[in-house]
């Protein structure tokens, strides 16, 4: 029995070595069973990384558009504002009416009319209306248009309408009446532009 104990401690060592090798083995198994895991992982890994790497270039490309958007968009809207802003703050009927009858009464148009009418808000600004009415020359009307376009004021002539009323009259003076509607404007001080920068909001991720 002693024997057989000494040659079991005199053989220890080797089992000693052969238990440190079975404990490698295990280890590389289980490391090598990570790996082919970790392998088996890596292509959709990598797919996703395309995928967020792809978003994010789309999230950078939208907002450099956007930014550009924003300079054009606020570029037209000061324009825009720039423009209404040279119409006048207000309409004043007596200095208008003092305007029309003065060219009316420099051209020797008979029997004038004007009658302030109404307002209309457009979405840049507000319009009103003066109907007029006088007898004169279709070259007389002609020479008041044009004086009316060169005006200082911006006015427009929404209407004209010109008819004979005696059939009768001969030669190239001819007496006409004249029946139209020009418009004076101001700017409308309620209209803003909308820029529109708070609803853009870049694509989702």
């Amino acid at each position: 029995m002693k024997e057989l104990a000494n040659k079991f401690i005199s053989n220890l060592h080797f089992v000693i070595v052969l238990y440190g090798l079975w404990g490698a083995w295990l280890s590389y198994d289980e490391h090598s069973i990570k790996m082919e895991d970790l392998n088996h992982q890596f292509p959709s890994v990598e797919a996703e990384i395309v995928m967020n790497q792809k978003k994010v270039k789309e999230i950078q490309d939208f907002v450099k558009k956007a930014e550009e958007s924003k300079v054009r968009v606020e570029e037209v809207a000061k324009n825009i504002e720039s423009a209404q802003k040279q119409l006048p703050a207000d309409i004043n009927d007596n200095q208008i009416l003092t305007f029309l009858n003065q060219e009316i009464s420099a051209l020797n148009i008979k029997d004038p009319q004007i009658t302030p009418g109404r307002e209309n808000t457009s979405t840049y600004f507000i319009s009103k209306e003066y109907v007029i009415k006088a007898k004169g020359t279709f070259l007389q009307f002609l020479i008041f248009l044009e004086r009316i376009g060169n005006a200082t004021r911006i006015y427009n002539v929404k209407s004209l309408k010109l008819v004979n009323p005696d059939a009768s009259q001969r030669g190239r003076f001819q007496l006409i009446v004249g029946d139209g509607v020009i418009e004076a404007f101001r700017y409308n001080p309620d209209f803003k532009v909308d820029r529109g920068f708070e609803n853009t909001q870049p694509p989702a991720p």
